[in-house]
């Protein structure tokens, strides 16, 4: 029998870098700390602006950001091993994709400006949890920047 510990690694999600060679920006240190921890992380990529699917999925929502109308914000859903999975992505300059498409890992969602940002979020179902544990990227820091 396998050890616990290697069990759930093969049995837990794994997720692309939405953008190649994106690198986790660190939160700023002078913000009002919540017992909640925020998991939402925001990646940058100096040399990629297209912003693609972390996983084979399908698009849930289209929208633009209802603060700033030259944003967009893209939901994507997936099932894996009886699991429901949300991905949602924030602060996309264009998007080419629409609602219900089938997506494959790796597929255009959108683009940015160079050097911009998105934010990531991830849902196991409706709770939230931290992508760093899942993303499948060189650059990537591990929560505890």
């Amino acid at each position: 029998m396998l050890p616990s510990a290697l069990v759930a690694q093969t049995d837990s999600i794994r997720i692309i870098c939405p953008l190649n060679e994106a690198v986790v920006v660190p939160p700023p240190t002078n913000v009002i700390r919540y017992d909640i921890e925020d998991l939402c992380i925001v990646l940058t990529s100096i040399p990629d602006s297209v912003v693609k699917a972390c996983t084979n999925a399908r698009v849930t929502n289209v929208v633009q950001n209802p603060d700033d109308n030259n944003k967009w914000e893209v939901v994507i859903f997936c099932k894996y091993k009886d699991k429901e999975y949300y991905f949602w992505y924030t602060g996309l300059e264009s998007v080419v994709v629409r609602r219900h498409e089938s997506l494959k890992q790796g597929q255009s969602l959108g683009t940015i400006k160079p050097g911009g940002r998105i934010e990531f979020l991830m849902y196991d179902f409706e709770t939230q949890v931290d992508p760093t544990k899942y993303l499948d990227c060189k650059g990537v820091l591990k929560r505890g920047f």
